[in-house]
């Protein structure tokens, strides 16, 4: 049954191929494993998203992050950008803490928390 937000595709294979795809058992389970694979391509291609490839698949996002897995495809690009972008993050939080951390020692907080906790 086709839905109005489906289309129907269709694709002309040599008998042979047809003939291999028999033993992959019953068309549900190849039109399955067709999907599957096509999700993966696609995703691959970066022409769908990891949450609609999962969906073309059938799949949970944790299933199809697991699947490509188990191809070795990465589901997420970390990039030596992103990598720049973390490491900044990082430098600005640690920044940030130790002005904190100067203002309470010089208010005296620091101290009257050291003495609460007993780590002097």
């Amino acid at each position: 049954m086709i839905t109005a937000d489906r289309e129907r595709i269709e694709i002309d294979l040599p008998a042979d191929v047809l003939f291999a795809m028999r033993g992959m058992g019953k068309p549900e389970i190849v039109r399955k494993k067709l999907k599957v694979a096509l999700a993966v391509f696609l995703f691959q291609e970066e022409t769908l998203s990891l949450g609609k490839a999962a969906e073309l698949a059938e799949m949970s996002r944790v299933q199809f992050v697991e699947l490509l897995q188990s191809y070795g495809i990465p589901a997420y690009e970390y990039t030596e950008r992103d990598f720049e972008r973390d490491t900044e993050a990082v430098r600005t939080y640690r920044q940030a803490v130790q002005g904190v951390n100067r203002e309470c020692l010089q208010s005296g907080i620091g101290q009257q928390l050291s003495d609460r906790i007993g780590t002097n």
